[in-house]
Formats: C-alpha cells, structure tokens, sequence
C-alpha cells in the first residue's frame, strides 16, 4: 500500500466580507484514499431562511490522479440543473439553507489517487436567484429568456435586465470549449441567440456585447459575399488565433437571403450542440441568454459573492510492510528542509534495500514505525536543501510574465525589461550584464519572480549588481500560490556582501509555491540586485 502526506494550506480568495466562510484546518490523508474527510467548510450566513447558492470545485485534478468530491448528506439540498449526482464529482454547484448546506459541507468526503499533484478546493456563496444559473468555471451567472423575438430585441432585452450581483447583464458571448458546453448541459432550450454577428462586415464575425464586444473568432477566406444572395462558405472559414468557434456542419452559410442575409448566431441550434447564423428578423428562436461577468466591467468583483479555498498538496508517498519497528527514541525531529515524514497510528514505513531515506523531519505517531530493510537500508537527517534542486532565473518576460517590480530606475522613464547595455536597469537575472535596480531607493521596493505554475522552492539564490557597488544586504521574502495571500518566510534574511557572489538565501522549510517577493530591508547604495529560484526537483 502507498502512504500519501497531504498538508492543507489556507488562503483568503476574493470578498471574504466578516469571515463568511470558515476553512478546515490542516490534515493527513493517505495516497489513493477513498471517501475521507477534508475538514469542514463553514457558511456564516446571517440567518437560516435565505436560500444559498454554493459552488464547489476541484482544481489541479488530472487523469490519473482522479480526485472528486461525494456529498452524502443531501437534505433539503437541490442541485443546480445539470448537476445530476452528488458522488465523485470535480464540480457541483446546489442551494439550500443554511444549516442545510452546512451539514452538507461537514459530510462532504474527498477521494485522491497517489499522483504527485496539488488538489485544490474552490468553495464560492452568495444569495440564490432561481432565475441565474451559475458557471463554477468561468465564475459568470447565465439568465435564459424565452419569446420568439428578433435578435436586436434579445441584446436591447438582454442589456435592459436588472443588475444583478453589482454586474450589467449583457447578451451572452461563447469564448471557449467548457462555456459551450456548461450552455448545453444548463439550458433545456434550442435555438438561443447570443451576442455573435457579421453584420458590419460580411465574413468577419466578431463577438456583439459584453467585455469581448468587437473581438474577431471566425473569417472566411471566400471573396465577393454579400448578405444578400446564398453563399455558403463555411469550408473556407477558420477559428482567430486564441479564438473560439464551434459551428454546425455546413454553417455559417448566410443562406437567408428573403431576410437579407444571416449575420447573427443561435446556439443549441436544432436541438444541437453546435451553432447556426440566422437572420437578424427570424423569430423563429426559443429565446435568448443573458449573461452576468465579473470582468465587466474588467478588474471588478460581484456583490455579494464570497469565496475561499485550501490546497492539498500530496507531498511524498511510500511503499508500506510490516516488520520491525523503530523506537521512537532513536528519532530525532529536526528542522524540515524538504519534505517531512508522518507515520500515522497504525502504518509502517518500509526503506528498502540500499535505499536512503532523506528528509529532515521524521514523526512517529501512536503504533506507526519505520522498517530498516538491511544493512544497506539507510535515514540521512539534515539533508541539504540544495540537494537535487535547479535554479530558476529567466532572461525573458513574456508569454510568461516571470518578473514583476514595485519601480525601475530612473524613475522619470523607467528602463523596460533586458533593455540593453544602455537601459540596464531591469535584468534581474542571474549573472546578467547589471541588475534590477529599484526607481526609489528606500525600503518599499520589490520585486517578484514567478515559475508560472506551483512547485516545491527551497531558498533563492542572489547577486549584487554587475558594474556597479550596489547590493542588497538584507530582505524580507514571502511566497505565494496565486500572487494574491502572501506567506513570510523569513523576515529580514541575510543576503549580499559583494556585487557578484551568488548566495543561497535557504528557507527554513521547503515552500509550496509559484510566486516569490523579495523586499529589501537592508542595501549599499541602492536596492539593486539578481536573483534566482532553487526549485527541488
């Protein structure tokens, strides 16, 4: 049997307004472990007659990790149309009371395989409205309208909604595989119009309403259309770059020509998955779709909507067998550089032959005990925590954004990214041709670097600056998972004495994470400095 370590971390996301939603604290799981418990979520409404709507979801899952939420513990629950059980699902979203949804939330179990994969889980409420259905991907509300009306009277009908959750409605856009297929699941409906046209000009869709208004998704290459006559030119068309399309077969073919045309869309056209261009005059629809974003307008949250998460992060799995035990006498607990291991009550952990075991830290709880094989069998504590580790320390920034900074000098016109010999100021590399040196020299300064996805970092390494005497002697480091809730890790760590020895800077324990801040507290001269990622492989 395989043991899995899984350390649950807490982190604030979005409008927690007075703690409405308490997380679970820290615990163990075991790899491949079926129907445990993850803590409990707790839901801090004001009252307990107002219906909830709550949205859960699972993240960083893959194939064969396979983890998935159940909820045995349904009363007076009502699951969101599409949602069609509540066992081993990586989304749900239901409604429900209060105390109804907490006591949904304290049975709520988690089943994980033994993939080497963080797991995170995303929990979102806000008041209940029977007539929006909510999206747990893209965070936006959809409203369907139904009436055979013209697609000018849909956008005006669909802009001229209340305002809902702080949010203008608009005529929904279809932007991607899973919002298309969340419409298909959600809506017992066909023939919707959606905010999709050509109408200015013929071949070139774009999308018609809401933050992606005037975006082109789909072109024909076909010349000489007009929007008058039949012409099908489907076969010639192709998706934009980045964009998305999914139309039926043979469509778009503005083949409406006693309607002048078809410049407009329907989705779920017949009955299918798939879209369809119609005039903007044919009634013959069951409706349209109105749509609620948070990013309308863009960088703005809703009202009224409050959200949490934890993240479990499988940390190491072993091979388990019986045999020997080891007192827990002969263990000492250290400082844990990388890793950690927990033998719970009642497991046993096995090193094989010619096997070392390296981790700083090693806990026997209850009955659990550890197996030396043989001879060859081996616990190295203290192991170093730049022991199998590589550094991270880009010399580019974009498509990802590695390196982000409070300033750069000179502050009338700062220097852009690895700008040259002759604008220096922003390459924070490692053993780059300068540094990042900070517009302001005072102690508000700093600077990030991002591994653009979440990985186990040990320290940083760091360098003064290459022609000039100017380093950093002293800083304060944070991590993050999401560049949001940041974590201190050390607090005023010591760092350079020269412009170009690299120092390892080590965290005091290994560090779960994508971003990493360094603020200094200390320089010569001016905050200048490079620097790099130790990542544990």
């Amino acid at each position: 049997m395989k043991k899995l370590f899984i350390f649950f971390f807490l982190l604030a996301s979005g409008a927690v307004l007075g703690q409405m939603i308490t997380a679970p604290t820290s615990l163990t799981f075991e790899a491949n472990a079926a129907n445990v418990d993850p803590g409990d979520f707790v839901v801090n409404w004001a009252n307990n007659t107002d219906n909830l709507l709550v949205s859960l979801s699972l993240d960083y899952v893959n194939t064969t990790n396979g983890a998935t939420l159940s909820f045995p513990t349904t009363t007076g629950l009502t699951r969101n149309y599409g949602y069609t059980t509540w066992t081993n699902v990586t989304s749900i979203v239901f409604f429900g009371t209060k105390n109804n949804i907490n006591a949904g939330l304290a049975a709520m179990t988690l089943s994980i395989g033994s993939t080497k994969t963080a797991v995170k889980i995303n929990i979102e409420i806000s008041q209940y409205d029977a007539s929006y259905v909510y999206n747990p991907v893209n965070k936006h509300f959809y409203k369907f309208v139904s009436g055979g009306v013209s697609y000018t009277a849909a956008k005006s009908g669909a802009s001229g909604q209340a305002s809902f959750k702080g949010k203008t409605p608009y005529l929904a856009t279809i932007t991607s595989q899973s919002e298309n297929d969340f419409i298909n699941n959600n809506l017992n409906y066909n023939n919707i119009w959606v905010a999709m046209s050509d109408a200015a000009t013929e071949g070139k869709w774009v999308f018609d309403a809401g933050p992606e208004a005037t975006i082109n998704f789909w072109n024909t290459s076909v010349a000489g259309i007009t929007n008058t006559t039949y012409t099908s030119y489907a076969a010639s068309g192709t998706t934009v770059t980045n964009q998305y399309s999914n139309w039926c077969s043979d469509e778009p073919n503005n083949s409406d020509g006693g309607r002048n045309g078809e410049d407009y869309v329907v989705a779920k056209s017949g009955g299918k998955t798939c879209w369809n261009d119609l005039a903007g005059g044919n009634t013959g629809v069951d409706g349209y779709l109105v749509e609620i974003s948070a990013d309308f307008p863009a960088g703005s949250d809703y009202t009224g909507v409050y959200s949490s998460y934890i993240v479990h992060n499988n940390d190491m799995a072993f091979t388990l067998s019986s045999g020997n035990t080891l007192s827990t006498a002969i263990v000492s607990n250290k400082s844990n550089s990388f890793g950690g291991l927990q033998i719970n009550n009642g497991h046993t952990y096995t090193v094989n032959s010619a096997t070392t075991l390296n981790t700083n830290k090693l806990i026997l709880s209850g009955t659990g005990k550890i197996v030396f094989v043989d001879a060859t069998s081996k616990w190295t504590p203290g192991t170093s925590s730049t022991t199998n580790t590589f550094t991270h320390s880009p010399s580019t920034n974009s498509n990802p954004t590695y390196w982000s900074a409070s300033s750069v000098w000179p502050p009338s016109s700062p220097d852009g990214f690895n700008g040259g010999v002759n604008t220096p100021h922003y390459s924070p590399w490692l053993n780059s041709y300068q540094a990042w040196s900070a517009g302001v020299a005072d102690y508000n300064q700093w600077i990030v670097l991002n591994y653009n996805i979440p990985t186990y970092i040990t320290g940083i390494q760091t360098q003064g600056r290459q022609n000039m005497a100017q380093w950093v002697t002293t800083a304060k480091i944070e991590v993050s998972i999401d560049g949001v809730t940041w974590k201190t890790v050390k607090e005023n760590a010591t760092m350079n004495s020269d412009q170009t020895t690299i120092i390892n800077v080590l965290f005091p324990n290994v560090e779960y994470a994508q971003y990493v801040r360094v603020t200094p507290t200390g320089f010569l001269g001016h905050p200048s400095m490079r620097m790099g990622l130790l990542i544990k492989q």
